[in-house]
């Protein structure tokens, strides 16, 4: 029987690459229509949630258990920090959150057409991962936004890991947090990166259904925080992160 099962996993994977990849352009129609008629944040926000990634991850296999939704300030900007290993956990995150946020993606997603055009006019963050100077300059110029009430996900990583162990952080995320004297939400997300791991196209090919988890750390301050002390906060959010992550990855593997 599971011999006979494991070549239905990977066809099941092989067929959902190209109606993922249809569904998102879809949704990108739909999401920059509504985008370009202004409509309510609100709705796009409903759009981007519930219609473009909940299905995804339904069509996937992909159950997500949530911890911590009340640690999310719902009344002003913040940033989230989460923990990145795969192309699924920005939709893992998005069906969970209980506020619309904006995202950081790498430049060259930001070229996919129509995704790109619907996700730079939703206000992603265009992230040049080799140009410090340039990144550092996205920020400054979403500082406003932050202000306004804006939230933003961010990868302190800086990319998706390959592995089992956090890599070690940046320090541009948390400038700019600091910059807007807003909170950061670090968010620990286990087991995505069995979903569709680091260089590969197969998705959840080894089980029918994955479970993953999601868990809302309580907010940290970076108001009072002094410049020459953004590296120590840098490590004390990662040293907590990890060990969260080090205490999810048992029950997500």
């Amino acid at each position: 029987m599971v011999g006979m099962i494991k070549p239905l996993l990977y066809l099941r994977s092989l067929l959902l690459v190209p109606i993922l990849a249809l569904h998102t352009l879809l949704c990108s129609f739909l999401i920059l229509g509504m985008l370009i008629l202004r409509f309510p944040r609100k709705w796009v926000d409903f759009a981007i949630s519930r219609i473009w990634c909940t299905p995804l991850l339904v069509l996937a296999g992909i159950r997500v258990e949530c911890q911590g939704c009340e640690n999310v300030p719902l009344d002003k900007g913040f940033l989230f920090l989460f923990t990145h290993s795969s192309h699924f956990d920005i939709p893992v995150l998005f069906n969970c959150s209980p506020k619309g946020f904006r995202f950081g993606a790498k430049i060259e997603l930001l070229s996919i057409p129509f995704f790109g055009q619907a996700a730079k006019l939703a206000g992603t963050l265009p992230i040049a991962r080799q140009d410090r100077a340039s990144v550092i300059e996205v920020y400054k110029q979403a500082e406003s936004r932050v202000a306004a009430g804006e939230s933003f996900a961010l990868a302190p990583e800086g990319t998706r890991r390959k592995g089992a162990e956090l890599q070690p952080f940046k320090s541009g995320p948390f400038i700019f947090a600091r910059n807007t004297k807003s909170p950061v939400v670090p968010v620990i997300l286990s087991g995505v990166e069995h979903v569709m791991p680091k260089g590969s196209l197969w998705i959840n090919c080894d089980r029918w259904t994955r479970t993953v988890g999601v868990r809302f750390l309580p907010p940290l301050e970076t108001k009072d925080i002094p410049e020459e002390k953004i590296k120590d906060f840098r490590d004390q959010v990662r040293a907590e992160m990890v060990e969260v992550f080090e205490e999810m990855k048992p029950k997500y593997t």
